[in-house]
C-alpha cells in the first residue's frame, strides 16, 4: 500500500492591475499571468468573476502536491491600497483563500 505524501503549503503573491492577475508562488517559484476584465476605476466590477479568475489561475500552476492557503495582494496602485474598498478581499475570501498582511 503506498504512503500518502503531504501537502507542502505554499503562500501566493497575487498582483492585480486593470488587465491582468499576476501570481507568483513560493518557496517553488512558479508564476502565471491571466488576463482581465473586471478590475476597473479602482475596484473589482465582478466578484463571482474575480474569484473564479481566481481560483483557476492558482489550479493552474499550484500543482499536484503544494497546496495554496493564502494570498498577499497587491495593486497597480501601491501597498496603501485599501482591498476592502476595492473589494479584492472579498473576491479573494470568496475563491477559497486568506487575504494575508
Amino acid at each position: 500500500m503506498p504512503e500518502k505524501s503531504k501537502n507542502e503549503y505554499e503562500v501566493g503573491d497575487l498582483f492585480v492591475t486593470e488587465s491582468a492577475l499576476t501570481l507568483k508562488l513560493l518557496p517553488s517559484r512558479k508564476s502565471g499571468t491571466l488576463p482581465i476584465r473586471w478590475f476597473a476605476k479602482g475596484g473589482v466590477t465582478n466578484v463571482r468573476r474575480a474569484a473564479k479568475d481566481i481560483q483557476f489561475l492558482v489550479g493552474k500552476i499550484q500543482g499536484s502536491r503544494r497546496v495554496v492557503r493564502g494570498l498577499t495582494v497587491t495593486t497597480d496602485r501601491g501597498l496603501d491600497t485599501d482591498l476592502v474598498a476595492t473589494r479584492l478581499s472579498e473576491a479573494v475570501t470568496k475563491a477559497g483563500f486568506d487575504v494575508l498582511p
